[in-house]
């Protein structure tokens, strides 16, 4: 569920970037909130940022499910508050905001929101600092997704590529209104990359598809500039990148 709060806003810390001072930016707020299954109130400290290299545990803490998840005192139910979280690991140079989109906002909606704060920060930053690149996600398990990718040194818009590659290839096994690409990073080795097939209603995990490491290294190479890396930019401009909806949005398109 969604925080009943209004306007939130995400800041950068910039520190390491060029500039000693830090933009203001707090870890938690409050939030009072409905419990979506009894609707009892109650007010919680949520996450706004999660800032690894301050605390490494907070990593652990996502990935096991236990960010911003409050159990109810009415009905003793337990869920996770879907509200926009920054992930930032300065040492493994990882920027991510994670912003769900809920109630009545879109997609459009989420990267307008996110174009406007990447633009104040900008004009924030002094004229020699480069703004940092910041990742958008809109989902828990694509932050997740991300953390792993970034972590293993690869690069998101040409995984998403991949992913529009493999539901062009294989129609019948993915259809893309259906099914949802995840990159696996546990199971990932030196010669293949793997990728689970979740079934986007039930959430199930189905199979495992791989695509091969050196593939992707060709690709890389194919995509490292010119006109090759401006086409892999047009088909993917972001600021959020899904092989999957651009796949679906083409198909529809014709």
């Amino acid at each position: 569920m969604r925080p009943k709060a209004h306007g939130e806003r995400f800041g950068i810390d910039f520190s390491g970037r060029g500039r000693d001072d830090r933009l203001p930016m707090p870890n938690t707020s409050q939030h009072r909130i409905a419990c979506p299954f009894c609707g009892q109130l109650q007010d919680v400290e949520l996450w706004d940022v999660l800032d690894i290299d301050e605390d490494p545990g907070l990593r652990t803490q996502l990935l096991s499910g236990r960010i911003n998840r409050v159990d109810c005192p009415g009905c003793g139910k337990g869920f996770r508050v879907d509200k926009p979280v920054v992930y930032r690991h300065r040492s493994e140079d990882i920027l991510i905001h994670c912003d769900p989109v809920t109630g009545s906002r879109t997609l459009a909606d989420v990267e307008a929101d996110f174009a406007a704060g990447a633009a104040e920060l900008e004009r924030l930053l002094p004229p020699d600092v480069e703004p940092p690149d910041v990742h958008l996600v809109i989902e828990w398990s694509e932050l997740v997704e991300r953390i792993f990718l970034l972590e293993e040194g690869l690069d998101a818009r040409l995984i998403e590529h991949v992913k529009y590659m493999m539901y062009q290839q294989n129609p019948d096994r993915l259809p893309a209104d259906r099914k949802i690409l995840r990159f696996n990073a546990q199971d990932s080795t030196d010669e293949q990359l793997c990728f689970v097939v979740q079934d986007a209603g039930s959430r199930k995990l189905e199979a495992v598809l791989n695509f091969a490491r050196a593939d992707y290294e060709a690709l890389v190479n194919v995509f490292d500039s010119g006109e090759q890396l401006a086409l892999l930019e047009e088909q993917f401009p972001g600021p959020y990148l899904n092989g999957r909806l651009r796949f679906v949005q083409d198909q529809a398109e014709g």
